[in-house]
């Protein structure tokens, strides 16, 4: 952890790029899908050969937080020419999105299909220390703001009463036939973004995993997408 917030600091950055959150989510036990960094066409196009379709392409820039709203995300890339065209749109899209941007090529990222989507976050408070959230995710945290936070670091029973506690937890259990999320697997992560949270005190300011796909129960979950803003030096 201390060289990956190391190295960014070094570069003059206050955001991890996807790849260092990834291995740094990875780094505690958090599963995160499969991931290259593309910095050409053609090696789009070689990452989804190697990693396999479909895959998600996402520019990978420390001065554009959110890609989706920066136009710089494909979803479903099958195909190899497909792959070349959209990593073509998503450099473009995020350079009139931001001209000033420094931009470090694009992800090549596993999709994954089915799950629950939650969210985990986490915040250094000034009088509470690491404080954790979970809560449902996607596009619902904005609008049914469904959240519960606890005080890091957590044990599974926190955790398990912190995702017992949300309003919403019953989409979990199965409801209307759909099979039962990954329970075990959700809280797992909740607990190890909690001792990140922990060991992280004083350098790490705020750590969004949305979302985190809770798979059907016994598949796990995967952080599919992470944004890790880090402290200044001095702070």
């Amino acid at each position: 952890m201390t060289s990956t917030i190391e190295r960014a600091r070094a570069d003059g950055r206050r955001v991890l790029t996807s790849e260092e959150s990834f291995a740094l989510l990875a780094g505690y036990g958090v599963a995160v899908p499969r991931a290259r960094r593309a910095r050409s066409p053609d090696e789009a196009a070689e990452l989804l050969a190697e990693i396999g379709p479909p895959v998600a392409l996402k520019v990978e820039s420390p001065d554009i937080l959110h890609k989706s709203e920066a136009g710089a995300l494909r979803l479903g890339i099958a195909g190899a020419a497909e792959a070349r065209r959209a990593f073509d749109e998503v450099v473009g899209a995020a350079r009139r999105h931001a001209p000033q941007a420094r931009i470090d090529g694009v992800l090549v990222q596993e999709m994954v299909r089915g799950g629950t989507e939650m969210v985990v976050g986490l915040h250094q408070d000034p009088q509470f220390g690491p404080v954790v959230m979970v809560g449902l995710g996607g596009v619902f945290i904005e609008v049914l703001e469904d959240v519960v936070f606890g005080l890091a670091p957590l044990c599974r029973g926190d955790a398990l009463e912190m995702v017992r506690g949300l309003r919403g937890a019953r989409i979990l259990d199965g409801v209307r036939g759909r099979p039962r999320a990954d329970l075990g697997a959700l809280v797992d992560a909740l607990v190890a973004v909690s001792r990140l949270g922990a060991d992280a005190a004083g350098a790490i300011r705020e750590l969004d995993v949305n979302p985190l796909i809770v798979l059907d129960e016994g598949r796990g979950a995967l952080a599919v997408d992470a944004l890790v803003v880090l402290d200044p030096p001095d702070d």
